[in-house]
């Protein structure tokens, strides 16, 4: 099934399939497929939520190093979580 994309130069209306880079029927500008511009946003999103973690994670990181990292993530998610029960119990409960 193709899919119509509107030339954003031009405005003329095209019909793309799954090949890769096209170009407009009537002006020639490259067009892009909006469903890959984004999953590369969805994928630069990704990156850039796991890199914010408390300890990253990283490829060349031996079995042990990694066992501990996730070991610490895990911590601080259950610790955070606790504060902020605490914390919601504090503004729930009247005084």
């Amino acid at each position: 099934m193709a899919n119509s994309v509107k030339c954003k130069n031009c405005g003329e209306w095209n019909t793309i399939d799954n090949s890769g880079k096209q170009t407009c029927t009537n002006c020639g500008e490259p067009i892009q497929d909006p469903t890959n511009e984004r999953l590369e946003k969805i994928k630069k999103y990704k990156k850039e939520q796991l890199d914010k973690w408390m300890f990253d994670i990283k490829e060349d990181d031996n079995a042990f190093v990694k066992f501990a990292k996730k070991t610490g993530n895990i911590s601080y998610i259950v610790i955070m979580s606790i504060i902020g029960f605490f914390a919601w119990l504090a503004a729930v409960v009247p005084v």
